[in-house]
């Protein structure tokens, strides 16, 4: 379990710095280039193709993003963050939902509960309009990471958007009020704030 929490939190951290500077997980730094690993077999380390997917994929470059990692992928299946981080490249540069959701699933076989699989999943079915499959992911997210705001936050948006702003409001307050400095937070008031202009 405590091995769990330590990938978790290196995806977590991996994530943060693929979306918001892309270049502190580039090639230079892990001494591989996308050419080597597109060229590559077996010898080549992992988990310095992966970073250099993730700068790619950083850097919208998806499709030689996606090359790379699915070699990552084919030489460890069993990795979540690898099958978690593949999915999100298929959705979110070939929009290739099938993909994905093979994918975040092979995550979860690989890890129950992995919170990168469980939010994926419900993003897709949420932008696919199928609220109730999302609300059924988000919910889950909320029971077995009950210290990450980010699911309670999505949970509610879904609320909200199949009519029960007054059960997300609960919801909403909590992360604003345990964790009142995050962006979750800032999320949450503006999404108290639209539901409370919609009452009659």
């Amino acid at each position: 379990m405590k091995n769990l929490r330590q990938v978790v939190l290196i995806f977590a951290v991996l994530q943060g710095l693929w979306c918001a500077a892309p270049g502190l997980v580039s090639a230079p730094t892990t001494g591989a280039t996308p050419e080597a690993c597109l060229l590559c077999g077996a010898g080549c380390d992992a988990k310095q193709c992966h970073a250099v997917a993730l700068d790619l994929a950083g850097s919208r470059d998806f499709d030689r993003a996606i090359a790379i990692e699915e070699r990552v992928y084919a030489r460890q299946p069993q990795n979540p963050e690898v099958a978690s981080a593949l999915a999100r490249m298929y959705q979110n540069g070939r929009h290739d939902v099938v993909r994905a959701l093979r994918f975040y699933h092979e995550a979860l076989y690989a890890a129950p509960g992995y919170p990168p699989a469980l939010l994926g999943l419900g993003e897709v079915m949420q932008d696919r309009g199928q609220n109730d499959i999302a609300e059924r992911y988000f919910a889950r997210g909320v029971k077995e990471n009950p210290e990450q705001p980010l699911f309670k936050v999505r949970l509610a948006e879904v609320m909200i958007e199949t009519g029960r702003a007054d059960s997300a409001q609960a919801l909403l307050q909590e992360v604003v009020t345990r964790w009142p400095e995050s962006g979750e937070a800032e999320r949450a008031k503006k999404m108290m704030g639209h539901t409370a202009l919609a009452r009659p």
